[in-house]
């Protein structure tokens, strides 16, 4: 006969959800140990040597197994232990866990459990390809499951909130607050806030838990509560919830319908947005959106292929802008032993310009400040990282080749390659956020491929006009 999960009872899951945090060096040791125990067979064994660890441990360890080795684990690991693992991690990193354990397994596992308690499972992981495993689901598995739920966009505020309701009456006071605080034991221990509405649910402010907990039982809720700085609806992108979280250092959002509370956005998801809002900005610059380091070859193919043909298409100009001065290079052969310095110092100066200026963006951080403000400053510091670079590899050509004119050629070509990679590395994020494109997806290629040969043209566009210093 089917019974309730226990959501309070760690036990239930055969798990401590309190236990003691462990280094990086630790959790890598007792990996090897589960790793060597798998291998010959004694997978009780590791299961007993890792039972006791928290949760985020334990998801850790089984995600970094082999794939046979983790579904060994997986096996035998109760469905009520895994599911209670997953619900205890970070959202973000239960759902690399899950996106390892995979959809056909994770589907066993929530057909063997309570619905509600897969249901909850789903709800915490908001990054999981929730399709996938619905996919898959047993029907019986999906009695109890609310479909708008499943269906939700996982980049949305409606795939990140809870609905049970964290809402108190405005015509009440202290006692009842926490009365209904008492009741929400499955989200009580993750709520900062509660959300104070009328008797047709429309929001009318919030009420902090410090606050409720300073009042005194006969306080009108009206004179604990607060305005609500910011809300959002189910459709509201979850970049959108990770800056109102970042720029109004929020906890929770409320979800709303029209005027009427339909859920609420709670801090572990919040900063799961914020996490994953910004590393997806990081591999958009790095042109790995969306890989792991240990997810399948097929997606690092498919994520990175593209731009590194793109990128060898970029190589190629470069390629041909060298051609242009092959009877230069003719003649002083040297020449071309300095052309990665040059082409090489802009892309870092470029690239560094561009991670600052996307990362502004991301975080709202240019909000009212002019582009040109940007570009000059930018340029400024071209001209100064090019007077000191300029001069440094001036006076490594003249000692390493003895000869003052390649020096001043290197030098010249350095420092105009500087200011252009400054200047570029701010204006093509820029631009492209005017033309209302993402400055994280094909800023990198653009500027390097500038760099490159604005660095080639200089360098050897000098040389050919001042041969008869260096020939």
């Amino acid at each position: 006969m089917e019974t309730e999960p226990r959501e309070n009872d760690p036990l239930a899951y055969d798990i401590d959800p309190q236990a003691r945090a462990i280094s990086l060096e630790e959790a890598s040791e007792i990996a090897d140990e589960v790793r060597g125990l798998i291998e010959t067979g004694q997978e009780h064994s590791a299961w007993e040597l890792m039972r006791r660890l928290h949760p985020a441990d334990i998801g850790s360890i089984v995600a970094g197994l082999p794939r046979n080795s983790r579904d060994a684990m997986v096996r035998v690991m109760s469905p009520e232990t895994l599911t209670g693992v997953l619900r205890h991690m970070n959202p973000l990193e239960a759902g690399r866990v899950g996106t390892r354990i995979g959809a056909n397994m994770l589907s066993f596992v929530f057909a063997q459990v309570h619905p509600q308690q897969a249901l909850t499972t789903l709800r915490h992981i908001p990054f999981l390809p929730i399709y996938a495993v619905r996919a898959v689901l047993p029907r019986r598995a999906e009695e109890g499951y609310e479909e708008n739920v499943l269906t939700r966009d996982p980049d949305t505020a409606g795939r990140l909130m809870v609905e049970d309701l964290p809402a108190v009456r405005f015509d009440g006071d202290a006692s009842a607050v926490k009365e209904r605080l008492k009741a929400l034991d499955q989200i009580r221990d993750d709520l900062t806030h509660l959300y104070v509405v009328d008797e047709h649910h429309v929001v009318l402010g919030q009420i902090s838990m410090v606050d409720l907990a300073l009042a005194d039982l006969d306080t009108p809720v009206a004179e604990i509560t607060e305005p609500i700085v910011a809300t959002v609806d189910v459709d509201t992108p979850v970049d959108e919830c990770a800056r109102l979280r970042r720029h109004y250092n929020l906890t929770q959002l409320p979800v709303l319908d029209g005027e009427k509370l339909i859920g609420v956005v709670l801090t572990d998801a919040l900063l799961g947005a914020v996490v994953e809002h910004d590393t997806r900005q990081m591999q958009q610059v790095a042109s790995v959106a969306g890989e792991t380091v240990d997810g399948p070859i097929s997606d690092s193919i498919r994520t990175r292929l593209p731009w590194l043909t793109v990128n060898l298409g970029t190589t190629f100009l470069a390629a041909a802008t060298v051609a242009l001065f092959e009877s230069t290079l003719a003649q002083v052969v040297v020449l071309a032993a300095f052309l990665p310095v040059v082409a090489g110092q802009g892309g870092i100066g470029g690239t560094q310009t561009l991670t600052l200026i996307v990362r502004a963006i991301a975080l709202g951080e240019l909000v009212g400040v002019e582009a040109h403000r940007l570009l000059i400053r930018e340029a400024m510091l071209g001209i100064l990282h090019g007077l000191w670079l300029g001069a440094l590899v001036a006076v490594i050509a003249v000692i390493w080749k003895q000869n003052f004119g390649l020096g001043m050629v290197l030098g010249l070509a350095m420092f105009g390659n500087m200011i252009i990679a400054g200047t570029i590395g701010a204006a093509v994020p820029l631009f492209l956020r005017r033309i209302g494109q993402d400055p994280a997806v094909a800023s990198a290629v653009v500027v390097t491929t500038v760099t490159d040969v604005v660095g080639f043209v200089l360098f050897l566009g000098i040389a050919t006009a001042s041969i008869s210093l260096i020939a």
